[in-house]
């Protein structure tokens, strides 16, 4: 049937259509009388596959009559509108994915957020309610350093009728994170500082035996190393006024540990002010004030590239 219609087809492009048809009848005659064709059998695949076919070509049909139809088909700008359209879609799926691996990750640190949420309560930082206190906006202004121990300490008094140059030495010890070499011998301190010293340790241990009791998991050395006294006697001597030169010879620390310690007692005092304010201490505020401004002098604070 394939060989009597391309013959056929032959001979209508060169006698013309009528010709043509009668030589095809012809040949279909004379294939017929040998025997020699067969009838199209269209199995259940041939019959499922133009159906489909048919579907696919009525949906094509449909969704482009919809397009044509819509605005957004003559628009000028149609292009870039498809681009952003993409970008966000883009974008949307991406920050499902973030929510997806956040939340997982949130389930895994939940019981963690609810233990320092306990803590945060037994400490008076948060209501029973759940709701913030004084003390915990207090600590919301810190936000550097063991801002936790530094609250118990302001609320304890332990600073209460101190020096501005011991409240500078006490506050460097939460500035101080390195690591404190154990055999090396400490600037000696004088007894009110000490005591202070002291007090702050007793308050930090007070923390760190609470976060225990409450399921928060602690590394003992990185929580020492929040409320650090190794650079007290260092931090007391330039709050007296001594200069980096006459300092350095009885300490093991480096120059620009120093520095960048004192620079950064300096900011947190100033963050101290803000939170004496809002407690309604006008005295401690005075403190914080005039032992940032003690400390605030000579090499620490002069511009560099190494320190700005």
């Amino acid at each position: 049937a394939a060989e009597a219609s391309d013959n056929g087809a032959s001979a209508a492009a060169d006698g013309g259509t009528v010709g043509g048809l009668m030589a095809l009848g012809r040949e279909l005659l004379r294939l017929a009388s040998e025997g020699g064709t067969q009838p199209l059998v269209l199995n259940k695949v041939s019959r499922q596959v133009d159906i489909e076919a048919h579907d696919t070509l009525q949906r094509q049909r449909r969704l482009q009559q919809l397009q044509e139809s819509s605005r957004c088909h003559t628009c000028p700008l149609r292009a870039a509108h498809f681009e952003q359209s993409l970008t966000r879609s883009s974008v949307a799926a991406e920050i499902e994915d973030l929510d997806k691996e956040l939340g997982a990750e949130s389930l895994g640190l939940l019981p963690q957020l609810h233990a320092r949420e306990k803590v945060l309560q037994a400490l008076g930082c948060i209501g029973k309610d759940g709701l913030i206190t004084l003390k915990g906006r207090a600590a919301t202004e810190v936000l550097s350093g063991d801002e936790v121990t530094i609250l118990e300490i302001v609320f304890h008094n332990v600073l209460d009728g101190s020096t501005p140059e011991y409240v500078a030495a006490a506050i460097s010890a939460f500035v101080f994170p390195d690591k404190v070499d154990e055999e090396a011998q400490e600037v000696p301190l004088p007894k009110p500082l000490i005591r202070i010293r002291d007090a702050m340790l007793q308050h930090h241990k007070r923390i760190e035996n609470l976060l225990r009791e409450h399921g928060v998991d602690v590394d003992p050395e990185e929580h020492s190393r929040m409320c650090n006294v190794a650079l007290m006697g260092i931090a007391f001597r330039w709050a007296c006024g001594e200069s980096l030169a006459n300092i350095m010879p009885d300490t093991w620390l480096q120059e620009g540990t120093i520095v960048r310690s004192i620079v950064r007692a300096e900011e947190l005092l100033r963050k101290l002010q803000d939170v004496a304010k809002l407690l309604g201490n006008m005295k401690l505020r005075q403190v914080f004030k005039e032992a940032a401004e003690l400390i605030h002098r000579d090499i620490a604070f002069v511009p560099s590239l190494y320190i700005q």
